[in-house]
């Protein structure tokens, strides 16, 4: 398995015999044994080197979680603490990301690396296993991320749009969607989940897609500049209300607003037969609860 996964990596036959301390041989032999055994072709021989045929890509995902829990099990063995990878929207950094920490800290059997990105990296990053948990969000819902990984709804947050605390608009008592289009906006980029589900709520309402004064890779980019100019913006209700507890900016009461979305805990089937995994999901979910009462009394 782990001759499989290096192959893969590296994109070569060669390289992996270097990685992994042995023969190009003895790694082509590997190869072989495990092409012939199943009756199919995993790697194509290309003039780059070695690419993944579409079953290859297929049981390389499973060789890989398989490598990961043989290596938890040694860590396990030995006493240490196993490594838990988990990938995280940046919003849920805020939201629920304390929460798993805390509880993490008191079980010292897990030890984790966080990797902060958005939805469609994490999603990405899931499917190829190179994750074994993705905390994230996608613009189509649960069904939309495909039915080879477990999807679980964790929490709902509301986006909401905020002004400085400075802004005219912060003195009206409600505003209208459609009268914003003509100001200036501060939005995250085209391929983040957020400025997804903003496009489609304008289409739904026959409005035209807000195009930005300013995109910015981030969510606390957007509120910094918002604090200090004449910008909009669009923040989840975390972060918008924290903005607006320090007096920086106001939370503008647009109608109609935004729905809700879902913050899900996505992972593979498998993880729920391995023992670390699953004491870690469970975790999350846990952690997931503290998380929706503390936005319930935020709201």
């Amino acid at each position: 398995m782990e001759v499989l996964v290096t192959i893969a990596d590296s994109g070569s036959i060669h390289k992996a015999a270097q990685q992994l301390g042995i023969s190009q041989p003895a790694v082509s032999k590997v190869l072989g044994d495990v092409e012939q055994g199943l009756g199919a072709r995993l790697f194509e021989r290309t003039a780059a080197g070695s690419a993944l045929t579409d079953k290859g890509q297929a049981l390389v995902t499973q060789a890989r979680f398989l490598v990961r829990s043989i290596e938890r099990m040694e860590l396990t063995a030995q006493s240490e603490a196993a490594v838990v990878r988990l990938g995280c929207i940046p919003r849920s950094m805020r939201t629920l990301m304390p929460h798993i920490v805390n509880r993490v800290s008191e079980q010292a059997h897990f030890r984790l690396q966080v990797v902060e990105d958005a939805s469609t990296a994490l999603h990405a990053a899931i499917q190829r296993a190179s994750l074994d948990f993705a905390v994230m969000r996608h613009v189509g819902g649960e069904d939309a991320i495909g039915r080879q990984l477990v999807v679980e709804r964790l929490y709902e947050e509301r986006p909401l749009v905020v002004a400085s605390a400075r802004h005219p608009l912060a003195r009206r008592r409600q505003v209208a969607l459609q009268s914003l289009l003509q100001h200036r906006w501060a939005l995250t980029a085209t391929e983040t989940t957020s400025r997804a589900v903003l496009d489609r709520f304008c289409q739904e309402q026959g409005m035209p897609v807000i195009q930005p004064f300013v995109e910015t890779r981030s969510l606390d980019t957007s509120a910094a500049l918002v604090t200090s100019t004449d910008l909009l913006s669009l923040l989840p209700e975390s972060v918008a209300r924290l903005y607006e507890g320090m007096g920086l900016v106001s939370v503008l009461r647009v109608v109609p607003a935004l729905p809700s979305t879902a913050v899900l805990l996505v992972s593979d089937p498998q993880a729920m037969h391995d023992p670390t995994l699953a004491a870690f999901r469970q975790l999350v979910l846990d952690a997931a609860t503290s998380a929706r009462e503390g936005l319930a009394q935020r709201s």
